[in-house]
């Protein structure tokens, strides 16, 4: 056939062109199915899954590849799901996070008792906690050893999510260990190399307008110049801070010691305190039954004496922990007459 007449036969067929080209493709291609595409975007996710994610994350410290491995997942895929770009099954991967977070999340709180007891002295803690919280103030609260401080700071971290939590101690108390431990637990904040100054900032901008609080237990380990960092991020990001302590520390910014005006900056921010802890016999009952159910009056009463020495309610549950050692290791019966048993293997001053 000549050239002239194919070419007038492929403009006069009945097929449009577009169909032809498709007829004659190798590759067969089909319309796209607007009712098949069930799995869900970067649009839907699921907000409080997300969040508690980001969290975690930050506060485990965990790189993305870290995170891919214990999910076996990519860690562009742990990346895309942090930044919302996340491509491919949404629905499988939110599964596989929730999984995790189920088993991971509540790691950070070992200390935690299985039941936590609110004890009268918890629950002054907590008003000055929720206080600051709220309100964005700076607040202190001590207290002797063993009257619940710890275990009530991280009750509240476990109720409040966003709360950041850190512990001082005799080698976390300098400005620089001290901005690291923070920017450790704040979201998005560099914590490897770089300045005291560039740490600060970076804290400082990352929790700017969060009204987030900052709880520091053991805070009588900090050096002045720590506070003087924590006072300057409360001024310049507007967050709470509860610094958590022994009698000490209010007694070092309220004058005990030659170097009280110092603290005069700290000392007249503080809006709400807490010095007087107390331990009530139904407390001591309470934390008895969530460790061993059902001890009678003399027991009770014996615990509550202890609890009222020094140790309060840790010797409490150090005795009772001793006690049940040796109730199941020798089969003796838990009484009173074990309780003092167990209560000569403590060390006593």
């Amino acid at each position: 056939m000549p050239i002239q007449e194919a070419e007038k036969k492929n403009l006069t067929d009945d097929n449009p062109p577009e169909t032809r080209r498709i007829k004659s493709s190798p590759v067969e291609v089909s319309p796209p199915e607007t009712g098949r595409i069930n799995q869900k975007t970067s649009t839907n996710y699921d907000e409080g899954l997300y969040e508690r994610f980001v969290l975690w994350k930050d506060q485990a410290g965990h790189s993305y590849g870290h995170i891919a491995r214990m999910i076996s997942r990519s860690s562009a895929a742990v990346s895309n799901y942090v930044n919302k770009n996340f491509v491919g099954d949404l629905a499988a991967f939110e599964k596989d996070i929730a999984n995790l977070l189920r088993r991971e999340e509540e790691l950070e709180f070992t200390a935690m008792p299985r039941v936590f007891c609110k004890t009268a002295a918890a629950s002054l803690l907590w008003e000055i906690f929720e206080y600051c919280d709220r309100n964005c103030d700076m607040g202190v609260a001590v207290g002797p050893a063993g009257s619940g401080k710890t275990i009530t700071c991280n009750e509240y971290k476990r109720v409040n999510r966003n709360t950041v939590f850190v512990t001082a101690d005799i080698a976390t108390r300098s400005v620089g260990s001290v901005l690291r431990m923070l920017a450790k637990r704040v979201s998005g904040t560099p914590h490897g190399t770089g300045s005291n100054s560039a740490l600060l900032h970076a804290i400082i901008d990352r929790l700017k307008g969060s009204r987030r609080l900052i709880l520091i237990d053991e805070a009588h380990f900090l050096t002045w110049e720590a506070f003087e960092v924590i006072r300057k991020i409360h001024d310049c990001a507007g967050v709470g801070i509860v610094y958590v302590g022994m009698e000490r520390l209010y007694d070092q910014m309220k004058g005990a010691s030659g170097k009280a005006f110092l603290f005069d900056q700290i000392y007249s921010r503080i809006s709400i305190k807490r010095d007087d802890l107390p331990v009530e016999r139904e407390d001591v009952k309470n934390i008895a039954a969530s460790v061993w159910p059902g001890l009678g009056k003399e027991c009770i009463d014996f615990l509550y004496d202890k609890a009222r020495d020094k140790g309060k309610f840790r010797t409490v549950t150090k005795l009772l922990q001793v006690a049940i050692t040796v109730h199941r290791d020798y089969e003796r019966t838990m009484g009173l007459e074990l309780l003092k048993e167990a209560d000569s293997f403590l060390v006593r001053r």
